[in-house]
């Protein structure tokens, strides 16, 4: 028993053992490296994909406001010639009624009974999703995109911080080895083999890009 200890202890301090986990620590270097730049490359493009989106959502709110503003001049001058009872030019400003807000309008009119007092056609949930439906889209788009960049920057970091670990797995198993007294460098051959499966157990479960 004794005796396969110390061939056990001297198989660990051989240099068939330092070869075999500088080997894999070159190969697990490699592979988080090329798993990295991958995943940093998804980022930026989630991230430049995220700020397109909320500019054509900052742009379709813009859109949005100035439609708004112009059905509610309309609307308003309806209202007027209508108090004023001018059909001729209530009915002039109804045919320029943009069609969504026309939809709204004539729901808005049948339902005059049952409307609140001071409702207008604005207040429907069908004229807000017909002027803010793209907007609402796009800025859903962005948030995900956004997500998707940092969880691909958070994959990234993990495969760089593995890649540090296998740096210092070369450290102990090939720089410091042959520096070290015998008696120590078993040791130093151990704590490279725990930083190899620590490794090798990371990269088995961080996601691969394809």
């Amino acid at each position: 028993m004794a005796e396969e200890r110390v061939l056990w202890l001297r198989w660990v301090d051989s240099d068939d053992a330092a070869a075999l986990l500088l080997a894999l620590a070159a190969l697990g270097t490699a592979w988080s490296g090329y798993q990295a730049s991958i995943w940093s490359g998804i980022r930026s493009v989630q991230y430049a994909y995220s700020f397109v989106l909320r500019g054509k959502a900052a742009a379709g709110a813009d859109e949005v406001a100035r439609l708004r503003m112009l059905d509610a001049v309309m609307f308003t001058k309806w209202l007027d010639a209508y108090a004023e009872h001018r059909d001729t030019l209530a009915s002039y400003y109804e045919t320029h009624f943009r069609p969504q807000f026309r939809a709204a309008f004539e729901r808005w009119r049948t339902n005059a009974a049952s409307r609140e007092l001071g409702a207008t056609p604005f207040d429907g949930e069908d004229y807000r999703r017909s002027t803010s439906g793209d907007v609402a889209w796009y800025d859903s788009a962005a948030t995900r995109a956004l997500n998707a960049g940092l969880r691909a920057n958070d994959v990234s970091d993990r495969y760089v911080f593995v890649t540090v670990i296998l740096a210092s797995m070369l450290f102990f198993a090939g720089a410091v080895r042959p520096l070290v007294d015998p008696r120590w460098r078993a040791l130093m051959m151990a704590i490279a083999g725990l930083l190899c499966v620590w490794a090798a157990a990371h990269l088995i479960a961080t996601p691969v890009a394809r």
